[in-house]
């Protein structure tokens, strides 16, 4: 990685670039901190070199270091919004050296203020061949879902640009160098066609019978740079925020194309790429895996529900977990036609056939592992309210005359887990059963809404004012709505890096949820244990008398 390649741009084995490509580090003179930074080589941090935080802006400036074994591996974060997967990330492996990058500036700031380097940039405005990211090892993406989302108007639906957005994807595999050809030789003047057979014309080169340096099978090298692959995938779809999704396939492989020793990519996404726009779901899974392209050892997709995993609201989404060299925890087989039969019942009942195109279902992650699932956590649980209240999420409403209930939706017992948190949520209202609906009091507060989702009390949820006075309500709420939550975050997090998920996800649902105080209070102790233990019922009723909740801002991860 850090031979300096010469002017003409040649790749590796001196042949040059296909179509006069040349690759964001052909230009990287080498220079690397350890070896020729006389600030940090007095014992210095790269933070304090102005050298190093020049080469490796936006970056953070130790990354001009390359990395050395025993260090916390670097990874990067693609859409990393407010930080809800690096929190999740955290409760598995907080020794982790990753960087998020986020548009949205008060999503940025908020995971900037939970501790997280952030690059508040558009993504399409980097370019994943910096020479400062030459040792990520892993990657992770949340791509927009707006125009996936039930709540969106659904172009990215649009069978027609799906398909050949589709089409793009397959071949980003070509556009950066890892499609394996039999015969090189026609793309540096030689006289073979792509098969081997003789280009008209060339019959008296010297090579023409026979064989000469550049002839024979080897990798395409790179022909498009990331800003010209991004300007195609948007030239294929009417809104350019589903041509991110390309973003999942260009990173990772500019990451390995500028030697980056990348051995996993994660991904979440809304439900609805699988189950609506399989194809784009197939293109990254088959270029990922397949020989004509990255050739890794494993792609699985699946939805899952965070609610499954701890939360106390749902959230399904859609997940994927790729790995280099072999697979990850928590790895499963399954039957795959089962699987597609089930996850297409829409379009099966619809068509009568499964989808043309979709990825392989055969195979996913079982964070369980047979374990007992952690415990389902109410609404009334999470947010310590009485477990006979409703919430109405909309106001007061006309009552129909022939059911005796109110029109529309948007009232829920607080007695079962909650629907998905979405941004209209700030005004929701909770009520006992006994008022009439519209009518409740009670209001939710951010940082609960923060908490039904999976964040904790005291998550700082910022909101930088865009005129004198905003409060932002609407800004966070829609933040949390779209984040990642931090329970999934971890159990997928877990199953390609640090430890497992299953204890230390346990501990932070019981003190997000005081869900051993909650236990304690609701419990009652046998007869002969309260003679043993307590001797008296006036102490029994002290002991045992309802005691307020630990407030969920008082947990702190383990060191």
């Amino acid at each position: 990685m850090n031979e300096v390649r010469d002017a003409a741009a040649t790749d590796e084995d001196g042949r040059p670039y296909a179509n006069g490509f040349q690759p964001a580090v052909s230009d990287w003179d080498g220079w690397t901190c350890e070896d020729d930074c006389a600030v940090c080589a007095t014992g210095a941090d790269c933070a304090d070199c102005q050298e190093c935080t020049d080469f490796a802006f936006p970056y953070p400036p130790h990354w001009a270091r390359t990395w050395q074994e025993g260090e916390p591996e670097r990874g990067v974060e693609a859409f990393g919004g407010p930080g809800g997967m690096s929190a999740g990330r955290a409760l598995v492996d907080d020794g982790g050296d990753w960087v998020l990058i986020e548009q949205n500036r008060d999503a940025a700031a908020t995971a900037r203020a939970a501790g997280h380097w952030v690059v508040e940039a558009d993504i399409r405005t980097l370019d994943p061949r910096h020479p400062a990211l030459r040792c990520t090892r892993r990657f992770h993406g949340s791509p927009p879902c707006q125009t996936l989302s039930d709540g969106g108007k659904r172009s990215g639906w649009n069978r027609q640009e799906i398909s050949e957005l589709q089409s793009i994807m397959w071949q980003a595999s070509e556009a950066f160098g890892f499609l394996e050809v039999d015969d090189l030789c026609s793309l540096y003047g030689g006289p073979h066609h792509y098969y081997g057979d003789v280009i008209d014309g060339m019959e008296d080169h010297p090579d023409a019978h026979g064989w000469g340096d550049q002839c024979g099978g080897g990798h395409l090298p790179p022909c498009m740079t990331p800003a010209a692959f991004r300007e195609w995938a948007a030239s294929s779809v009417s809104d350019e925020r589903t041509a991110l999704m390309a973003e999942m396939l260009i990173w990772p492989m500019c990451l390995v194309q500028i030697g980056a020793p990348l051995v996993s990519i994660t991904m979440e996404q809304s439900a609805n790429l699988l189950r609506q726009t399989p194809a784009l779901a197939e293109a990254i899974q088959s270029e990922i895996t397949s020989v004509e392209g990255f050739g890794w050892a494993w792609c699985s997709w699946q939805i899952a529900d965070a609610a499954d995993f701890g939360a106390a609201t749902h959230r399904e989404r859609a997940w994927m977990v790729a790995t280099r060299y072999e697979q990850p925890r928590y790895a499963d087989h399954v039957d795959g036609q089962a699987a597609a039969r089930e996850m297409f019942a829409h379009v099966l009942k619809k068509t009568g056939k499964l989808p043309d195109w979709m990825p392989e279902l055969d195979r996913r992650i079982e964070p369980y592992q047979g374990r007992p699932a952690l415990p389902v956590v109410t609404v009334a649980d999470a947010l310590n309210l009485p477990a006979t209240w409703w919430a109405d999420t909309r106001g007061k409403r006309k009552v129909n005359p022939e059911t005796g209930r109110p029109n529309g939706g948007g009232s829920f017992p607080l007695n079962r887990v909650g629907m998905c948190v979405t941004a209209p949520w700030y005004g929701i209202k909770f009520r006992p059963a006994d008022v009439p609906q519209g009518e409740g009091t009670t209001t939710v507060s951010l940082p609960d809404l923060g908490v039904l989702v999976g964040f904790r009390q005291d998550y700082p949820w910022t909101y930088i004012p865009a005129r004198t006075g905003a409060k932002g309500t609407r800004n966070i709420a829609q933040m949390i709505a779209d984040a990642v939550s931090p329970f999934m975050g971890a159990a997928i997090s877990a199953a390609v890096q640090g430890e497992d998920w299953y204890k230390p996800v346990s501990g932070y649902q019981a003190a997000l949820y005081r869900l051993r105080t909650q236990a304690e209070t609701n419990r009652r102790p046998e007869v002969e244990e309260q003679l043993t233990l307590f001797g008296s019922q006036t102490l029994l009723r002290t002991l045992f008398a309802p005691r307020p909740s630990a407030p969920a801002a008082d947990w702190k991860p383990a060191v």
